[in-house]
């Protein structure tokens, strides 16, 4: 069902965020998803045809292609043929699903599906005609596809675009068999949020994941001086929050607080957790990325 449109604004309420440490992260450009399995992170760049396994102190253990690179150079694909994966979240413990913004056709229209067995297994697919079905929808009349960021619970998938700040609900089940060729697109939900500004210039979504222990999801917004999701802008800093999905219902204000900035302003990409210590705080993993090909982790405590 296609819900009403309706805009909800963010509030601070008590959130708070410490980061713990910072490390910068060797040979993988343009961090732009993180997930975590078991001991083991798995890192995707938006201009990169590898996923990059790392251990817990972020040290790089594995590098497995994922994508024929086209116009490939010092481990980076150009921008006008990245994939731009942005997307990425675990579907349970052995699967790892990484979905290519859409904001430039047929190069970012791309579906990655990995399960993790005893070998990685790898299934790609072109989904322009998923994305076509979403453009189709009333609510991107006057917007862009930009998907940035995904998070996963209770068989839902929940897609989060850029421009407008729209959440788009599926079941996993019927989003994956649509992918697969089943030929009914599945219907989605969808949520309109309005986000913090800096400098007068809306946050947009970039990452989120999903706690486990709780009905709730944690995301990640960014703010750059750019009018479209083709071109980079100055970045102006980031934000995290939280968002109550208990008993599939939205409530009309959500938690929110400032990334702090290191050396310079951060685009925070992407969101994972490390460790689910108690209701109300969680350790997570962020990963930036300065549109110039360095990546970095931030460890940090959420308390809300």
């Amino acid at each position: 069902m296609l819900l009403p449109f309706i805009t909800q604004v963010f509030n601070a309420h008590n959130m708070k965020i410490t980061v713990l440490d910072i490390i910068k992260l060797e040979k993988i450009p343009s961090g732009s998803g993180i997930v975590k399995s078991g001991d083991t992170y798995y890192i995707v760049g938006d201009d990169s045809p590898f996923l990059f396994s790392l251990n817990k102190e972020f040290k790089v253990i594995a590098k497995t292609q994922i994508l024929d690179p086209v116009n490939f150079s010092d481990e980076r694909i150009i921008k006008s043929k990245k994939p731009d994966f942005e997307a990425m979240e675990m579907i349970g413990q052995n699967e790892i699903v990484i979905f290519g913004s859409g904001s430039k056709a047929p190069q970012r229209n791309i579906f990655i599906r990995i399960l993790l067995k005893d070998s990685m297994i790898i299934e790609k697919y072109d989904i322009s005609e998923f994305y076509n079905n979403l453009r189709n929808l009333p609510i991107f009349n006057d917007s862009e596809l930009n998907i940035e960021a995904s998070a996963f619970r209770n068989n839902q998938i929940f897609l989060f675009n850029r421009r407008k700040n729209l959440i788009i609900k599926f079941e996993y089940k019927d989003l994956l068999a649509y992918i697969q060729g089943e030929p009914a697109f599945p219907k989605p939900e969808i949520r309109q949020l309005s986000l913090p500004k800096i400098d007068g210039i809306e946050a947009g979504f970039s990452g989120a994941t999903a706690l486990k222990g709780e009905p709730k999801i944690i995301f990640t917004a960014s703010v750059e001086n750019t009018d479209n999701a083709y071109d980079d802008g100055e970045i102006l800093g980031s934000f995290i929050g939280m968002i109550d999905i208990s008993n599939n219902n939205d409530t009309d204000a959500f938690n929110y607080c400032p990334i702090p900035n290191t050396e310079a302003n951060l685009k925070v990409e992407s969101v994972a957790v490390e460790e689910e210590i108690s209701p109300g705080k969680t350790k997570v993993v962020l990963i930036t990325d300065d549109d110039m090909g360095n990546s970095i982790i931030l460890e940090s405590m959420l308390l809300w």
